[in-house]
């Protein structure tokens, strides 16, 4: 069980990450602050505000929010954001590399690790969305 959360943990990495509130005063406006507000929200284990965060329109977001309440409900996690840069830019498109550390706080056996990947960000009714991640590198840390 626990390799299978781990799957899905670097699976819902990978697909995207999360969404929460969709009130434009309460949602960031820009590709970084949007990537900030998700680790926030995942770290509060808001499930609202960590959807709020992702582009209802991409593939994976029911998966995402799926596995993103799991987590929720089996594991007490705490997210760091290591690194943060914007690698490219338009008016409505955002690719931005993350480096994020995941320890275990409390919940059964799960494997620390330090993921870097690149979001994809798109503008959804002027407001930036995370549409998808790529896992670029994966390193466990115990």
């Amino acid at each position: 069980m626990n390799r299978i959360l781990i799957v899905l943990f670097t699976a819902i990495l990978a697909i995207t990450a999360i969404p929460g509130c969709s009130q434009e005063a309460e949602t960031p406006n820009d590709p970084v602050s949007v990537v900030q507000e998700n680790i926030k929200a995942m770290n509060d284990e808001n499930l609202d505000k960590t959807m709020a965060t992702i582009d209802e329109q991409s593939a994976s977001y029911d998966q995402t929010k799926q596995v993103a309440q799991r987590l929720f409900d089996i594991y007490d996690l705490k997210y760091e954001l290591d690194s943060l840069r914007v690698i490219t830019k338009t008016d409505d498109e955002a690719r931005v590399e993350c480096i994020q550390t995941t320890t275990k706080v409390r919940g059964p056996a799960f494997r620390d690790n330090r993921i870097d990947f690149v979001h994809s960000l798109r503008k959804v009714d002027g407001i930036w969305k995370i549409y998808n991640s790529k896992v670029m590198k994966l390193d466990y840390l115990n």
